[in-house]
């Protein structure tokens, strides 16, 4: 946040305080009367002297677009200004500021034009580097008989494009106005306002619009460099470094691999010093090991070959590190947990017999048998495991592994397996509108009460079990108070019913799971695998572009001081996403709303290494969802005809299809064979035809019949952008109109019930204007 200033009055900022920080609603714009201040966004870095105005180039967008930053000691004079009218107030305490303003402004832009040709240069440039070096890279491999990597950032790779046209002309003629005296300016602009605003208006235009593209360039040069050199992917630098060593192993000559490899060192040095300059950010460069992977390169040593094979990933003391810290890990898990000896040697020789197993996918009763067994034992450790890491100030890196990926031994891993994991980069800070939780922070969430436990596989949250259990006379009244207090017990409830019932069912290998990781089945990297907070929500918001109203319910909005008595509203309440310790393929849709209002947020399932798509998970989590959520607000009435709903015209369409007159007879088949899949399950047979609504409908594509179109598009409308495109289509028409009718009705209603509550006295709040414009806008 930017400093607190004075107006009208002279301002004092030590170097490295921050003016005005971007983002900020503009409540002043400033002079410099002594000092420097840099103007730093995300694509380009100015240092601005005294006699420059700072803040006047951000008033049109409302915001400050820069961070400002005192670069050394700063004296500036404040005015509070908010709008381009308010600047006449700004010229009217010195007649020399219209001309200052003018000459501050140009020279701004000029600055800019200077990091916009910079970066675009070094765009254009790296991209025909990388392009034509790659092509010598495969080349050379091919001929010579050597493995070629291909790198997907390359593969991937398309020279830039602007979505921007920036005017060359006016670049020019401002470029020439830098260069006009200050006294020109004044001379200049002392006849009125009106230059000097439309100079404002104009170079503040030509800015925002620099800024952008430097800001978009910028990005596209860090894609470009990270296929330069990067620690965790293939990239033009390792892979040549491996070329170079392969050659050496046969004999061959190296030198002119070497040689690009120093261009490439080149162009990174470049890319850094441009981006230190003109944009003001660092890129990161992993120096120590470029300088290990060089070293390695023109060196004899005997670990050449293994560095190779390891893709350059890890140092040798990294690698020292892995090896020390997971060394003997079972053990150092047992120990940790305090389980018993006998328990303890128990698990022991079974984690021995299953890594022993010839088979591991085997259903044969021995094999079954001894899965049993470690589930039963893994499940007593985890328990004791996180409790005892809840009261602990540093937690060993392997009892972390274990929480968060369920890592047991390192005898179930490769080498490269277990650095991968060790280095694994989850995401701290929420990334999205979906809260996404590992088991270990979910776990935390419930032992600190800011959660209550799931529901268990009989649909009982943890109330309504501890209300059966009373009444069973299993506990009193008084053990029945405690055990709603008592956060360990809340927590060991979710552990052994959501948990761990979860935890086979993310997996999806019913038959042959086990709660441990194991490498032998994993074919792609943990880091590829791995469904962190950015990606579930990248992924949630791709669907949201599609089923827009999905997180939508209707509730009960009551406002005493706002004289609301009862209305309804539309809030979006978006679910927790939990991710489960596991390789697997499925998710879960565990509950649609938690507790007993409807108003409360759902749980979704997902394993934290994902195999196959995460989009085609969540769709069928979201057909789930749309069913249970309408199913739970309808209650008893869920099937009931007379009510309409997704659930009652959905069941009432499977139940009577045979009859229906809009099905023919080919449609009647196709329908049959669909409830069969199905299992003769309503919910699953909607689940079906809502994936083929969201993946294929979507784009136009044919899938449904006419009946199963039209309660999609009454109950799971597609957003507007997506109706625009399809409205021509004249069976998407008729499928939109029931949805169009019935939105128009509900708008209609709210408006004349605003009215209405408005003649009473009563005020319309942003909840009840946020669900009039939901309507609107749906």
């Amino acid at each position: 946040m930017g400093m607190k200033v004075n107006n009208y009055a002279v301002n004092q900022a030590d170097k490295g305080t921050i003016i005005y920080d971007a983002g900020e609603q503009i409540k002043s714009v400033s002079i410099i009367i002594k000092g420097r201040v840099q103007a730093v966004n995300n694509g380009s870095k100015v240092l601005l002297g005294s006699g420059n105005f700072i803040g006047v180039a951000d008033l049109f967008s409302g915001q400050y677009i820069n961070n400002y930053t005192a670069y050394d000691e700063v004296l500036f004079y404040c005015f509070p200004v908010q709008t381009t009218d308010e600047l006449a107030e700004v010229f009217t305490s010195n007649k020399d500021y219209k001309g200052l303003m003018a000459a501050s402004l140009t020279r701004y832009v000029s600055e800019l034009e200077k990091a916009y040709h910079a970066l675009k240069t070094t765009a254009e440039q790296l991209y025909h580097f990388i392009d034509k070096n790659n092509r010598i890279y495969t080349d050379t491999g091919n001929r010579l008989g050597y493995p070629v990597t291909v790198i997907p950032s390359i593969k991937d790779m398309e020279l830039y494009d602007s979505d921007y046209t920036i005017d060359e002309r006016k670049l020019d003629y401002y470029k020439e106005c830098a260069k006009i005296p200050v006294d020109t300016w004044k001379s200049f602009c002392s006849s009125g306002d009106t230059v000097t605003l439309y100079l404002v208006e104009e170079t503040a235009e030509l800015a925002s619009q620099l800024i952008s593209e430097c800001g978009e360039l910028t990005e596209y040069i860090k894609e470009l460099f990270f296929c330069l050199m990067n620690n965790s992917e293939d990239c033009l630098f390792k892979c040549f470094a491996t070329l170079a060593i392969s050659i050496d192993e046969k004999g061959g000559y190296s030198g002119d691999v070497i040689k690009i490899i120093d261009s490439i060192i080149d162009q990174i040095n470049m890319v850094e010093k441009i981006f230190e300059e003109k944009v003001g950010y660092d890129l990161e460069v992993e120096r120590k090991r470029m300088e290990e992977i060089y070293y390695f390169l023109l060196s004899k040593s005997s670990n050449r070959k293994e560095q190779m094979e390891n893709n350059f990933m890890y140092t040798e003391s990294e690698v020292k590190e892995v090896t020390e810290e997971l060394k003997d890990s079972l053990v150092q898990i047992l120990n940790y947990s305090g389980q018993t000896k006998e328990k303890a040697d128990d698990f022991k020789q079974a984690i021995v017999d299953y890594i022993n197993l010839k088979d591991k996918m085997s259903t044969d009763d021995t094999t079954r048998v001894l899965r049993k067994k470690l589930m039963v034992h893994f499940y007593e450790v985890y328990e004791l495991v996180f409790l005892k890491s809840c009261t602990d100030r540093t937690i060993p890196k392997v009892i972390d592994l274990f929480l968060k990926y369920a890592y047991m031994d390192e005898r179930m891993l490769s080498g490269e397996q277990l650095r991968e994991l060790y280095y694994l980069e989850e995401e701290e800070e929420d990334f999205g509108s979906c809260p996404v939780y590992n088991i270990k922070s979910w776990l935390t969430c419930i032992l600190k009460g800011e959660k209550e436990p799931s529901k268990n596989e009989f649909d009982q949250d943890y109330v309504d079990m501890l209300r059966e259990k009373k009444k069973r006379g299993e506990i009193t009244i008084e053990e029945e108070k405690q055990a709603l207090e008592n956060p360990v017990q809340k927590v060991l409830y979710e552990m052994r019913n959501m948990f761990r019932y979860n935890h086979r069912l993310v997996n999806g290998q019913i038959s042959t799971f086990v709660p441990f990781l194991f490498g032998d089945n994993v074919v792609k990297g943990f880091k590829t695998l791995l469904a962190t907070k950015r990606k579930v929500n990248e992924v949630v918001n791709e669907l949201l572009e599609i089923d827009y109203s999905i997180f939508h319910r209707e509730i009960l909005y009551v406002n005493p001081e706002k004289k609301i008595v009862k209305e309804y509203i539309m809030k979006q309440v978006f679910p927790d996403i939990i991710l489960f310790p596991t390789v697997g393929c499925n998710g879960v849709m565990w509950q649609e709303i938690t507790g007993k209002r409807k108003s409360n947020e759902g749980r979704f399932m997902l394993p934290i290494f994902i195999e196959g798509s995460l989009k085609d998970i969540l769709v069928k989590i979201f057909g789930k969802f749309r069913w249970e959520l309408c199913r739970s607000i309808q209650g008893t009435a869920w099937n009931n005809i007379k009510e309409k709903s997704l659930t009652s015209e959905y069941a009432d369409y499977i139940q009577f299809y045979r009859k229906n007159r809009d099905l023919s007879e080919e449609m009647k088949e196709k329908l049959k064979a669909q409830i069969q899949k199905g299992r003769n399950n309503y919910r699953e047979v909607f689940v079906i035809d809502y994936e083929a609504w969201v993946k294929s409908e979507a784009n136009g594509g044919l899938r449904l019949n006419r009946v199963a179109r039209g309660i999609l598009a009454t109950y799971c409308p597609f957003a507007r952008s997506i109706r625009e495109r399809i409205k021509g289509q004249p069976l998407f028409a008729d499928a939109m109109d029931r949805f169009n009718r019935n939105n128009l009705k509900k708008v209609k209603e709210l408006d004349l019930r605003y009215r209405a509550l408005e003649k009473e006295g009563v005020e319309i709040t942003e909840e009840l204007k946020e669900t009039y414009v939901f309507y609107k806008e749906l």
